[in-house]
């Protein structure tokens, strides 16, 4: 995986945006044919430049992606001085945003950069910011470069220097492996459902600021979405955004993992088991099901992890939202699990967990509309969630937790444990 997934590609602020219309389109028009050549037409390309772009002009022009004969359209936007009465040079903030977009794609890209312009772009003053900017390209400060430009590259590549945490997440059917996954993320990317949904290994990167969402598809093509949830209407293999967590500074992919006891396909288990093999990764989440606790299938996997892999452990006991206070001790089954892995793994955690009241409350706070049911369900569980019985945080050997609601779900307290990894 390249840094492509984990990049941002939008920005809220870019200078630009304070010219007219016309000459934003000019603008981007430039930037287009740049980037429609210097790729050859290739399509990661063109989703970069048209996410880069629309920051700057929501409704890109129709002919914004196309290289004219002697390039016209750069030459344009490399020669647009004046707004008015007002004084303004694009110049050197275009040269920078051809470098800067050609990077991403391969960083080899920035001396083709410099060649193309340098070719092509034959004024004297035009020249010589094109020499200036190369020269200080990759240095900590670019003279008379916008701040908002370079803060966006210093984070882009701030971000991308950190290690990437890699954390397989595995299950028997129906444990809530998708909403567990889709809480950490905070959003729904995964679908949810109580039949097998995972036939396949599926990457989700967290990116360093908001910014939609990236997917790759199963025939290798990228496609982009400013809305966040939009993807779980196709097949992809692997995504990048950023995450609604206390994991959000944090570079980190979660691996999901088809379900192991399928009895309608029996490559699934397959298909995890080898994941579990290759040690691709550098921590294990086993999500366990409160309600079926300890099941044969279940049995059968958590000894295959435990003698297969060398990595740390989080065993998240999950649906305690689900446990009749009557009838279900949550410490005892915390005890009984935290028993069962004892004596065959040092470097584990047990924890607990409501996936789905926790993704519930992520979703209300991050502007993403609630079904019915999911509501009648979120005023349930605020309901049931008032009893000191359901603060799950409490549950655990550190219990100087606030009570905050999220943090009774204990979705908080495994943020915690994976950013410890």
């Amino acid at each position: 995986m390249d840094n492509f997934l984990t990049h941002t590609f939008s920005i809220k602020n870019h200078p630009i945006c304070k010219l007219k219309e016309k000459f934003k389109i000019q603008y981007v028009m430039g930037l287009g044919e740049f980037m429609c050549y210097m790729s050859q037409k290739d399509v990661r390309a063109k989703l970069v430049f048209e996410v880069w772009a629309r920051s700057i002009i929501p409704t890109l022009p129709v002919s914004c992606w196309q290289c004219t004969k002697n390039y016209s359209q750069i030459k344009t936007a490399t020669s647009l001085k004046r707004d008015g009465f007002r004084f303004f040079s694009m110049r050197r903030i275009f040269v920078f945003d051809c470098f800067y977009l050609a990077s991403t794609l391969n960083t080899e890209l920035v001396t083709c950069t410099y060649s193309f312009l340098h070719e092509n772009v034959r004024d004297i003053i035009s020249r010589q910011i094109l020499k200036d900017v190369y020269a200080n390209w990759g240095k900590a400060t670019q003279k008379k470069i916008p701040t908002e430009l370079l803060k966006h590259q210093k984070d882009n590549e701030t971000f991308n220097r950190k290690p990437l945490k890699k954390i397989l997440v595995v299950a028997t059917m129906s444990a809530g492996k998708s909403t567990l996954i889709n809480a950490l993320v905070g959003y729904r990317i995964n679908a949810v459902k109580n039949t097998a949904c995972t036939n396949k290994l599926c990457y989700l990167y967290n990116k360093p600021s908001a910014d939609g969402i990236i997917v790759k598809r199963e025939d290798g093509r990228f496609l982009y979405s400013y809305a966040i949830e939009s993807p779980q209407k196709g097949e992809f293999n692997e995504a990048g955004l950023h995450f609604n967590s206390s994991l959000s500074e944090c570079r980190i992919c979660f691996i999901d993992t088809p379900g192991t006891n399928y009895s309608g396909n029996k490559s699934h288990g397959e298909i995890t088991r080898k994941a579990i093999l290759s040690n691709n990764y550098d921590a294990v989440i086993f999500v366990v099901n409160s309600l079926q606790f300890n099941t044969e299938d279940e049995a059968t996997l958590r000894d295959f992890v435990l003698k297969h892999t060398q990595k740390p452990i989080i065993f998240v006991l999950n649906q305690l939202d689900r446990f009749n206070p009557e009838d279900d001790s949550i410490r005892d089954t915390l005890d009984s699990l935290a028993k069962l892995v004892r004596t065959k793994k040092k470097t584990y955690q047990v924890t607990p967990l409501s996936a789905y009241y926790a993704l519930l409350l992520k979703l209300s706070t991050n502007n993403c509309k609630l079904s019915r049911q999911e509501k009648i369900q979120m005023d349930s569980l605020k309901y049931q969630f008032q009893y000191d019985y359901y603060n799950l945080a409490k549950y655990c050997q550190d219990s100087n937790w606030n009570n905050s609601e999220i943090t009774k779900t204990g979705i908080t307290i495994l943020e915690s444990l994976i950013k410890a990894l």
